[in-house]
């Protein structure tokens, strides 16, 4: 089965507002030396507040949809409660740095308040919001941080900033969609050619998250901007490829997936809330950046990427084409001369609970390198990711990809090889994700001059 790397190049355009901090550099030398020196702060309470985000959206559940058992937090719409969280912190930034133009305005006395206060404020003023304190952790976490800064005016006004900045963040997002109601009978069948079934698990399952589909996006115009084209036709030479390459490399029992093929593959089944959000954390250390360029840095990450989950949804749960374990198990029934059913087929890792086209990793992950690429000013991101090993989601090793192109080659393979995805799938996602990134990075987290 064909394996070779695919040529990719991330767009020019989503590179350009990182290539204007050049020209922004000349105007702001220009600004008072106390404003530049809480610009240039450095990054400890953003990536801090961050992994305080990152684990309490971890531990929270939601019951969802209603009348359902509480659960835990599903992967793309982890990334949501993360982009609220960021979105509060980056505005509360910007509007007493100035270096950056604020994802959206807010009113608040910002002069001569302490950015770190603001940061720490909106973050958990934000997660207590959405969140919750029920063990009064982030409580805990917030009294250690605003503690560890000097208790004077400047921390007061940068409370009251980060406050303003979250409770801007609530009023602008309330209403957006989330937990939305959902259209009956998702995934429960009958089965038909094509058409998306849950896979076969002793358990209940829930359609997941298909409000996402529908709901109000950060930036785009609307989730179906970007809709993908149709997934191919079960008869066409692409589906028949893809489905007899899935079916060799990505059974549980392959015979000729090597040893490091089923490690790739394991890698990227890490929980996306965590691998995503320490990648930025990794990269944001690695490059030394200073508060302000950490919290664009987050926030963009973050909320482009959910961008791209929530319109990865939106042709997820239009097209609904069927998983690889159903298309495998039942290709007696697909009409396609060429494809040979095995009732007893199953993938490397469990099958999730959403429809197969496209890949949301490749979706997010594309979205990802668009943000890292624009944040560098380069498509050589030299970004360290974390990921799994042996099938778990914790995260415990890491690889450096040295090239943008690098990092979406092997993701399309992972996918194949796991077993959740056809090839031109995961190529789609990246190509819908390329898309929600580079219109955004056009138009938000652009230098103030």
């Amino acid at each position: 089965m064909s394996k070779t790397k695919r040529v990719r190049t991330l767009t020019t355009a989503a590179l350009a507002p990182a290539l204007a901090l050049v020209l922004f550099i000349g105007g702001h030398a220009q600004r008072s030396a106390g404003a530049e020196s809480r610009a240039t702060a450095p990054a400890t309470v953003a990536l801090q507040w961050n992994a305080y985000a990152v684990a309490a959206i971890r531990a929270a559940t939601v019951v969802d949809p209603p009348g359902t058992a509480p659960r835990a937090i599903y992967q793309t719409e982890g990334l949501l409660y993360m982009s609220y969280v960021q979105a509060a912190v980056y505005d509360a930034a910007t509007k007493i740095g100035h270096r950056y133009m604020p994802y959206h305005r807010f009113r608040a006395r910002a002069g001569h308040a302490s950015i770190e206060a603001a940061v720490i404020s909106a973050a958990y003023n934000t997660l207590v919001y959405y969140l919750g304190d029920p063990k009064n952790t982030l409580a805990g976490e917030y009294t250690s941080s605003i503690n560890a800064l000097p208790n004077d005016a400047a921390r007061a006004r940068g409370i009251a900033v980060g406050e303003a900045a979250a409770a801007d963040i609530e009023a602008l997002r309330a209403n957006d969609g989330r937990n939305g109601p959902s259209p009956p009978g998702l995934g429960a069948g009958p089965l038909a050619p094509g058409h998306w079934v849950f896979a076969p698990l002793p358990s209940l399952q829930v359609a997941q998250t298909p409000w996402m589909a529908t709901m109000q996006p950060f930036m785009l115009e609307s989730t179906s901007q970007f809709r993908a084209p149709p997934p191919p036709a079960l008869d066409s030479a692409t589906y028949t490829a893809n489905l007899t390459e899935t079916e060799a490399y990505g059974s549980a029992t392959s015979a000729v997936r090597t040893p490091q093929e089923t490690a790739i593959a394991y890698f990227w089944n890490a929980n996306a809330i965590n691998q995503i959000n320490q990648t930025l954390v990794n990269v944001a250390t690695q490059r030394n950046m200073d508060l302000l360029d950490t919290t664009r840095l987050l926030a963009a990450g973050d909320m482009v990427s959910t961008d791209a989950g929530m319109a990865c949804f939106d042709s997820k749960y239009t097209y609904q084409f069927w998983r690889p374990i159903t298309a495998i198990r039942n290709a007696d029934i697909d009409g396609n001369p060429a494809t040979t059913a095995d009732p007893s087929w199953t993938p490397l890792v469990t099958t999730p609970n959403h429809p197969e086209y496209p890949s949301q990793h490749g979706c997010i992950t594309s979205a990802i390198a668009q943000v890292l690429a624009n944040a560098v000013g380069t498509t050589d991101i030299d970004a360290t990711f974390a990921g799994a090993t042996n099938g778990g989601t914790t995260l415990t090793t890491s690889q450096t990809f040295a090239t943008a192109d690098d990092l979406l080659t092997q993701l399309v393979n992972a996918r194949v090889w796991i077993g959740f995805h056809f090839r031109n799938s995961v190529v789609t996602g990246e190509h819908l994700g390329t898309a929600v990134a580079d219109w955004e990075l056009q138009r938000y987290f652009l230098p103030t001059e």
